[in-house]
């Protein structure tokens, strides 16, 4: 049995994978994101913290950009 943790994260992965960076930035009324050669930056790849490789005993995902940035997001239960 899965526990909550993995279940979030697989959740957040099936979440990322449709997540639209240009309409995001312009629901919130702003610019979307672009890179050095003005070229909308995407999602490029979401993999579990595991998966990537990282050294953590932590659930999450590891979110991969188009212009090379890399964002972590950690699921930590604090209740």
């Amino acid at each position: 049995m899965l526990s909550y943790e993995e279940i979030l994260e697989r959740a957040l992965m099936v979440a990322m994978e449709g997540l639209d960076l240009e309409m995001a930035a312009e629901s919130a009324g702003d610019e979307p994101l672009t890179d050095d050669d003005n070229e909308p930056v995407e999602v490029r790849e979401i993999q579990t913290l595991a998966d990537a490789g990282f050294m953590t005993r932590d659930n999450g995902v590891v979110i991969r950009l188009t212009d090379g940035r890399e964002y972590t997001l950690t699921l930590n239960q604090y209740r």
